[in-house]
């Protein structure tokens, strides 16, 4: 696979880390590439620590959406790319999740504001947010499949190693739905580790196992009509 010819790519990344750990050395060989997080936004307000922010170190009274945006920042840098944020809250802060549809909407005009040639998206795997992401830009791969040139699926680390049956029903629902999902796979390198260096909470609440997944071959897949 050639991928400088999928020319700009726009990475949609459930959360602050999610594109990095699963795509990143790829990213890294595209030219130009924009990584949009869509859950980025900041909540209303923080009913304290989160369970999940303990985890990762933060402590109470912490702005833990503008650290990790310039954790975000940071790790985008080290594989050439830009990091960009939509306004959709974190489900562990917003019980009630945006609405498919608005999603996909701001996808959409982002793609037109950037004309990218390319949109990589992830499987969505065992995640709320990470499934929620899959839907919209499912929703613009069956109704715009012309928005863009290319279409290129990722699974998602750590989920696509505690779930690999979850891979593979998403990549059967794909063919149901009249699509072909050729796989190929880019190794790690060293432009990807940096990046994931600047994710130090996130690695601390994910843990050894899930960054030395993170180091595996990265598994992608070009998806076209069949």
């Amino acid at each position: 696979m050639n991928v400088v010819s999928l020319g700009r790519v726009l990475a949609v990344s459930p959360h602050m880390d999610d594109a990095v750990l699963s795509a990143g050395a790829f990213l890294s060989a595209c030219s130009a590439a924009v990584i949009v997080t869509v859950f980025a936004g900041f909540p209303p307000r923080y009913d304290g620590l989160s369970e999940w922010d303990a985890d990762c170190g933060f402590t109470e009274g912490d702005d833990v959406v503008a650290l990790r945006r310039e954790e975000d920042r940071r790790a985008a840098e080290h594989i050439g790319a830009q990091a960009r944020w939509l306004d959709f809250v974190d489900s562990q802060y917003e019980p009630e999740p945006p609405a498919v549809a608005a999603i996909a909407a701001s996808l959409r005009a982002l793609v037109t504001e950037l004309g990218v040639e390319t949109l990589a998206l992830p499987l969505g795997i065992n995640h709320e947010d990470h499934q929620r992401t899959h839907e919209a830009c499912a929703m613009l791969l069956r109704d715009h499949f012309g928005l863009v040139d290319h279409w290129v699926a990722w699974a998602d680390v750590p989920y696509r190693a505690r779930h690999p049956e979850e891979v593979e029903q998403r990549l059967k629902s794909l063919r149901a739905n009249g699509f072909s999902a050729q796989p190929f796979v880019v190794d790690s390198d060293e432009h990807k580790r940096a990046a994931i260096s600047e994710y130090p909470t996130q690695a601390r609440g994910l843990g050894a196992e899930s960054m030395i997944d993170a180091e595996r071959p990265e598994q992608l897949y070009l998806v076209a009509r069949q």
